[in-house]
């Protein structure tokens, strides 16, 4: 478990993949906050600024994952810093697939794992994202 005051947010609108990557990431990450849409994790990063990585599923009904992921990281500066994991099980859009590839946003802010991935190729994304909202954080 991590010993940073950070949370996770996983976004999946699939009930049963929600329930089972959070209890995988539980092992791992405390606390790690659920959201069934772009809606609900809308209104749970406004409420917990220690949210500082989403995990994101690209489609879902709605807003998808990958606009909810490219208004948060605007509306949030370096005190409250979010990185972004975009989970799909279809291929990376295609103006985000170098981007993504590369870490992202300037200074890194997205990841991209596709679908069916391992939990440890997921777990290796959201060190690398938790690591860089803490010195991202820490540097605020």
């Amino acid at each position: 478990m991590t010993k940073d005051p950070v949370s996770l947010l996983l976004v999946e609108d699939e009930p049963h993949i929600l329930r089972e990557m959070a209890r995988a990431l539980a092992r791992r990450w405390s606390p790690v906050l659920q959201a069934s849409s772009a809606q609900e994790a809308t209104a749970l990063l406004a409420t917990h600024p220690e949210i500082a990585v989403l995990v994101t599923d690209i489609r879902m009904p709605g807003e998808n994952g990958l606009d909810l992921a490219l208004r948060m990281l605007a509306g949030r500066g370096d005190a409250d810093a979010l990185e972004v994991v975009l989970i799909s099980g279809h291929a990376m859009p295609r103006d985000l697939d170098g981007t993504a590839q590369a870490g992202g946003q300037p200074g890194g802010r997205l990841e991209f794992v596709q679908k069916p991935f391992r939990l440890a190729e997921l777990e290796a994304a959201i060190m690398r994202a938790h690591e860089r909202a803490v010195a991202r954080r820490g540097a605020a």
